[in-house]
């Protein structure tokens, strides 16, 4: 019989934060200043055995490949799976980006990414598509990278009604999410016949362990662009999908959501999580063991007008409560906010830096990595700094429904000038565990 950890307890960190920072070690290195973006799209987890594997992507042979490292001594030594070689075993200089790792309760790992196929000649330079790959043995070895939802007609360019649309039904940021009973489901952005022009969030989702997938499909109604989608799944089996992008109610982007009550068959129209006047973008979600969904996301607002903030939000009796911004620092903006949740407490992690990045484009190279928690018997925020400031920008904090163990771990993004540095840091025991439940 395996034993699996669920954490069902108040959440208690055995250590302090204020003041200080903790050390960090190198998982390996990439030439991609973006090796660690974006949320919601999770790179970090842990199985049964306490090992530890982080997904991102480097180079190699010329081209941007996937690969995964592991770690089975608390994130000290780091170690590369599938024989040191990439798991997006694709043919040819064909670039692959932006990996999401989960792990399911018979623990076999899944990753997922984007990325051209083998046929990426110059005239399909930028066809990305979504991938999947599996590893029940521990990141010994992992299945063939393959297309799990195939999606043809792609140009580099088209004319349309005297205009010229570039890249039409290219695929991006998928993220993955596994429940309790071993379902998994994607969702991504990506372009298609029917919204050539926008990019739409589109789902599927596998009941045999990633053997078999369902045929893809847009959720919520079209609307004029969606981008960078995440998932939850509730205990009533409620899917919620949230994006930011521009509906025809709101010309400026926002955070909106849809549901299905319907294991995914359909989906209900676009609502927006709050109203504002100002850009919301970069949304990351959670849920606990009370079935409450918590959301974080970065926006400017009336307080901050010149600066973007951290924004945190719940779902409570179908409803969104009021917005409220975490741990303001004057003078500084907050991008890329990545949420965990055990019991009915939370913790947030994200990119601090005095530069506006690109804003609302933002593509951030100087920063901290800062740490916001909320425990279950406190009404506020204590905000700390994780590291100092440098280059330490594009942090992941894993989360999952499925957790082993009860260490809390976070990855982020050092270094400049094409030499970047993966780092790993463990926030230790973070949960006092007062109930273990088997499964076969």
């Amino acid at each position: 019989m395996k034993k699996i950890y669920f954490l069902t307890a108040s959440f208690c960190l055995l250590m302090s934060f204020a003041g200080s920072t903790l050390s960090s070690t190198v998982v390996a290195t990439t030439e991609d200043p973006k090796a660690m973006g974006y949320p919601d799209g999770r790179k970090v987890v842990r199985d049964a055995k306490n090992n530890i594997y982080v997904a991102f992507r480097k180079k190699q042979g010329g081209a941007y490949k996937i690969f995964v490292s592991k770690s089975s001594d608390n994130g000290n030594i780091w170690n590369l799976t599938n024989h040191s070689q990439p798991i997006s075993v694709i043919k040819g200089s064909c670039n692959q980006r932006v990996p999401a790792i989960a792990i399911d309760t018979k623990n076999v790992l899944h990753l997922v990414w984007y990325g051209l196929d083998t046929n990426c000649s110059d005239s399909k330079s930028n066809e990305r598509q979504i991938k999947y790959s599996s590893s029940s043995n521990g990141g010994n070895t992992w299945t063939e990278a393959k297309n799990i939802a195939p999606i043809s007609g792609y140009k580099d360019s088209f004319e349309f009604e005297g205009k010229t649309v570039n890249q039409i039904y290219w695929q991006e940021h998928p993220v993955i999410y596994i429940d309790k009973t071993d379902k998994i489901y994607i969702v991504w952005e990506g372009r298609d016949a029917v919204s050539y022009a926008t990019s739409q969030a589109k789902f599927i989702k596998s009941d045999d362990n990633g053997k078999s997938w369902t045929k893809w499909k847009n959720v919520g109604q079209n609307a004029s662009s969606q981008s960078r989608p995440t998932i939850i799944v509730d205990k009533k089996g409620v899917i919620f999908v949230f994006v930011y992008g521009k509906t025809a109610e709101a010309q400026q982007t926002s955070l909106v959501f849809t549901t299905s009550s319907d294991e995914g068959a359909t989906f209900s129209n676009w609502k927006k999580v709050s109203e504002s006047l100002y850009d919301q973008r970069h949304v990351s979600a959670a849920i606990d063991e009370q079935n409450i969904i918590h959301l974080v996301w970065r926006q400017r607002d009336e307080v901050s007008p010149n600066k973007a903030v951290i924004k945190y939000a719940k779902y409570l009796d179908k409803n969104w409560t009021k917005p409220i911004s975490v741990g303001i620092t004057p003078g500084v903006n907050q991008y890329f906010p990545s949420i965990s949740t055990a019991f009915d407490s939370q913790i947030i992690i994200w990119t601090e830096t005095p530069e506006e990045s690109n804003y609302p484009s933002e593509e951030p190279t100087k920063g901290k990595i800062v740490l916001a928690k909320k425990q279950a018997d406190e009404s506020a925020w204590k905000k700390s700094d994780l590291t100092r400031f440098g280059t330490d920008v594009w942090a992941s904090i894993g989360w999952s429904p499925i957790v082993f163990g009860d260490s809390i771990d976070l990855v982020f993004l050092s270094g400049s000038n094409g030499e970047f540095n993966v780092q790993f840091q463990t926030l230790g025991n973070w949960v006092k565990r007062s109930k273990k439940t088997d499964k076969n």
